[in-house]
Parts: structure tokens; sequence; C-alpha cells
């Protein structure tokens, strides 16, 4: 698969399917490899869009941390579509993904026809990075993503949000772990770290709106946040899955994801709210 250069790194790509584009950015510590069981669904209808963020998967990964930020991942993003000759599409994403994906819909309102985010906030998130970020990126640097992670998973444990019995797509994901290049992550962290806030800008955005989340998400008031201040969205709770819905509970994630696509492709109000 391709790589291209854009704004001083070498990003990694695939397109997948025809039709009209759906680009999906990933979550923190994730790859393309976070979409393998929606790669099929969704690109039986659209031409789908999936990429490495800097600092993850098979693209470059700078060690000077200036190189990372959500504006720049936002232009990561603006400068694969223009070298695809993308000028709308559908836009969404998890997590970090999702951050990118609002922020692109309010800097590029003209190339979003709707928005999608799973698994997000539109700020930073206080706690289990900061109250520990000294330790993680040690970890990160002595013995790898991994167990920098498994220090992540055990504050959130701690947080109250403890980690179900591992699905064949968590176990995919937690093995991409170890293949993580830790400057991606401690430079990809700061990003997170350093984000303002635009929760209350959402309201500027035009374009239908999706926001999906685990009813066992630590980031679930923060989608309800959003949910506030976007009273034409579309929301969407998914029972027994905790953050990374993709990867829990895939179908339910992937039949969501498509039944709003529908509705838009239909000119159908999207506005309410559903569990699956």
């Amino acid at each position: 698969m391709p790589k291209v250069g854009v704004n001083g790194v070498q990003l990694y790509y695939e397109v997948h399917g025809e039709g009209f584009p759906l680009v999906l950015a990933h979550g923190y510590t994730a790859s393309t490899e976070l979409w393998q069981d929606q790669v099929a669904p969704f690109s039986e209808k659209y031409r789908l869009v999936i990429h490495d963020t800097r600092g993850h998967g098979q693209s470059e990964a700078r060690a000077d941390l200036s190189a990372y930020s959500l504006d720049l991942f936002v232009e990561d993003q603006k400068a694969l579509l223009d070298h695809l000759g993308i000028a709308e599409a559908y836009v969404g994403g998890l997590s970090m993904g999702g951050m990118i994906a609002m922020r692109f819909a309010l800097q590029y309102p003209q190339m979003v026809r709707a928005l999608l985010l799973f698994d997000t906030a539109a700020g930073p998130l206080a706690g289990e990075w900061h109250s520990a970020r000294e330790e993680v990126e040690r970890l990160a640097r002595s013995q790898g993503v991994l167990a920098a992670m498994q220090r992540i998973y055990e504050a959130r444990a701690g947080m109250g949000f403890p980690m179900p019995e591992p699905t064949p797509g968590v176990l995919r994901h937690m093995a991409g772990l170890q293949r993580m290049s830790p400057d991606g992550f401690v430079g990809a962290g700061k990003a997170l770290g350093e984000q303002e806030s635009v929760l209350e800008r959402l309201g500027e955005i035009k374009a239908p709106t999706l926001i999906l989340v685990g009813d066992q998400d630590p980031l679930l008031a923060p989608s309800r946040a959003m949910q506030e201040r976007m009273p034409g969205c579309q929301f969407v709770l998914i029972k027994g899955a905790t953050h990374g819905t993709c990867l829990w509970r895939p179908e339910a994630f992937t039949q969501a994801t498509l039944d709003f696509l529908a509705q838009v492709d239909a000119g159908q109000p999207v506005a309410g709210e559903r569990e699956l």
C-alpha cells in the first residue's frame, strides 16, 4: 500500500472500494488495523480512505515533539485528501481520530458532508494521561508502548472502568502496541494533552453528525456533553462496550454507522437517539 509525503512526514494510507468517499481516522496508539472489521462492509458502498496518523503504524514517527499536534494531524489529513483528489467526504474518527474529525469539520466545513464521532471528546481528558504522564513515558521508552498502555488501563480500572474479556479485535490492537514507536506514542500523547477544547464551537458544525459511544466508555460523559451542543445529531449508545466500540461490538458499530450514512444518503433527518 502507498505512502505520501505530507507536511514533512511520510504518511501511510489505504483506499478500499468505490463510491462517495468515507474518511476515517483511528485512535491514539492504533493504526489502519483498527478498521479491519469495517473495511469490507464499508467499502461495499463507499470509497473508504484510512491512514496511519503520523507517529502511528507505518507512518513516519518523528523524534521531534514539535512535530505532533492535533492541528498538524488535521493538516495531514487535508493534504492526503488533496493528494487523492477528494473535495468532499463523509469524515469521522474514533477517540483521537474523532478529535481530528471534528477539528477538520471546523477548519474545512465545505469538505464534510457528514461527521462521525466515535468514542471521543471535544477537549483534553483529565486524569489518566496527566496523572501518570512521566511514568507512562518512561515505560514507553524503557519497556515499550504495550507496557505504557497497560499502566493506562490500570488507571482506567481505578476510575471504575475495568476492561472486559478481550475480543479478537482488542487482542489484535494490543499486539500492535508492541510495534508502535515510543517517539510516536510520546509525541501524540503530548498533542492530546495540549489540545484546546472545541466544545463550545460544536454548534458551528452544520453537517449531519453521528455521536456513537459505548455504555462502559470513560468518554460517555464527554460524548453526552457534545450531544448537548449538537441538538440535531444522532446519538447511538452501544451496550456492553468500553472504549473502542468497533473492537468490542464490531457488528453493532458497523450497522449503526451504515444506518446513519444511509439516512444521510437519502436526505433524511438524522436527529434522535438509539441503543444497540
